[in-house]
């Protein structure tokens, strides 16, 4: 079997650089297969009731200190300060303090609750060197980062809905198993005991509610509450890491948030934190190391690939190209000089789904051959743009 190393190479999606340890530089394929996973996703959460924002990266060392972050996480942070000042910064490890400004920015009621914001959140996190690895260990990711601030009568129906849309998005997938752990109170932990015992008793009752089996994870929660983790299955038996829930009831505490409840008095929210793939671009890596390459057709970065027998039939081919193209379709060319074998061994190793070959034949009558693994089929255009958007609208 390949890795995700080797076949990011071969499908041609990005690489990286030792200028720049930990991060990808994405090439034009693996930037539309970014895209396409990234539009899923947004589609899921506004089904859900999501409203998407955008925050700084950048932003003041005081706020990680009222976060807890300096004294939980900063070594795995990066820092740095102004040139002619000395006001200190941080790269931002997560979006959740920045969705808690937007927050406190208004006065809110037990009826605008939940309110549910999700970001896909470039963060920075200073891994070490020996633990970097393709696009499964980064240093900077984007993470579907979400987070709900509900009441606590609102957690358990939250947390089965994000049980809900992450069993679905996987699905989408392909993928079928499983495994979901609840993370209980560290060693290391902000809060009392009552408080934790309640919100771990939550996520186990949310669960069996989803009838979600589930196991105990002794100590291995976040600092500020307790967490779900999702874990998938694939083929060969490998187990791959990915969505969690966590559930803060501290945060609320340290930025003193606050809703009028229906009593009319001051009461603190709870803030889920969420997040279904984890990090784009190691759920890239994931779906690369399962399929071997041979992406769902609905996100691939090039559906269609357009094959020319000789250059005769250029005309032809570039406008079926500029149809394909104004109808969305991103569209692979082998119009070189080489042999009509090697254009589709070409188109092969790109793990093409759909190879158009364009001879002189199909340019006069206007009919297209398709060719579909092994089978092959003859198509008009007008058909094929209709097989292809109904693929790309699979999901």
């Amino acid at each position: 079997m390949k890795t995700h190393r080797e076949l990011a190479e071969q499908l041609d999606l990005f690489h990286s650089e030792q200028q720049a340890p930990g991060m990808l530089f994405w090439h034009p394929n693996g930037w539309h297969l970014f895209q396409n996973i990234q539009e899923h996703m947004r589609r899921c959460y506004r089904q859900y009731g999501f409203k998407e924002v955008r925050t700084p990266q950048l932003m003041k060392k005081e706020l990680w200190h009222i976060s807890g972050h300096m004294d939980m996480y900063a070594q795995d942070m990066f820092f740095g300060g102004e040139q002619n000042g000395d006001q200190e910064y941080a790269l931002k490890p997560m979006s959740c303090p920045a969705h808690i400004l937007m927050y406190k920015r208004g006065v809110h009621s037990y009826r605008d609750l939940p309110l549910k914001l999700f970001e896909f959140g470039l963060v920075h996190r200073n891994e070490s060197s020996g633990s970097l690895n393709g696009c499964l260990r980064l240093r900077q990711f984007t993470q579907d980062d979400a987070h709900v601030f509900c009441a606590w009568s609102q957690v358990k129906q939250e947390v089965g809905q994000f049980l809900q849309r992450a069993k679905q998005i996987y699905n989408d997938y392909g993928y079928q198993a499983l495994e979901v752990k609840i993370s209980t109170q560290p060693e290391k932990a902000l809060g009392d005991d009552a408080s934790w015992r309640r919100a771990e008793d939550i996520l186990k009752e949310a669960c069996q509610a989803e009838n979600v089996p589930f196991d105990i994870q002794v100590g291995e929660g976040a600092f500020y509450g307790p967490k779900i983790e999702l874990a998938l299955q694939d083929a060969v038996g490998r187990i791959w890491q990915c969505g969690t829930i966590q559930l803060d009831f501290n945060l609320p505490d340290r930025f003193e948030l606050e809703f009028d409840n229906e009593q009319g008095k001051a009461e603190q929210p709870i803030i889920l934190h969420q997040a279904v793939y984890g990090s784009i671009e190691r759920w890239i890596g994931i779906l690369l190391e399962v399929s071997q390459g041979v992406l769902p057709e609905w996100i691939h970065p090039q559906p269609v690939a357009l094959v020319s027998v000789n250059d005769s039939v250029l005309d032809y081919a570039n406008q079926l190209r500029a149809e394909l193209e104004q109808q969305g379709i991103n569209v692979s060319c082998e119009f070189g000089d080489h042999s009509v074998g090697r254009k589709i061994k070409r188109s092969f190793e790109l793990k093409i789904p759909n190879i158009i070959i364009i001879g002189e034949q199909e340019a006069q009558a206007g009919k297209l051959t398709i060719r579909r693994g092994k089978h092959i089929e003859i198509i008009n255009q007008e058909e094929l743009i209709s097989f292809l958007k109904t693929k790309q609208n699979l999901r």
